[in-house]
C-alpha cells in the first residue's frame, strides 16, 4: 500500500466518521475530533506531494507585438 492510498484511506474514513457522528442520534464528540483530525492529517499530507505550478512572466508565447 503506498503512501497516497493510505492518505486516501484515511481521508475517506475520516469523512465517513465526521459524518456518521453529526447524523448521530447521540453524537460522540471525542470520535468526531478525531474523523476530523484524520480527515485533516490526510488532506494536509495529500497536498504536501502537490508541485508548484510552472512560472509564466507573461502570457505572451513569442516576442512579437501585434
Amino acid at each position: 500500500m503506498s503512501n497516497r492510498s493510505f492518505y486516501f484511506v484515511c481521508l475517506v474514513l475520516g469523512g465517513v466518521l465526521v459524518l456518521f457522528q453529526e447524523f448521530s442520534d447521540i453524537p460522540d464528540v471525542l470520535i468526531q475530533i478525531g474523523g476530523l483530525c484524520l480527515l485533516m492529517f490526510a488532506l494536509y499530507n495529500m497536498t504536501k506531494g502537490i508541485g508548484d505550478r510552472p512560472h509564466n512572466d507573461s502570457f505572451i508565447e513569442n516576442d512579437e507585438e501585434e
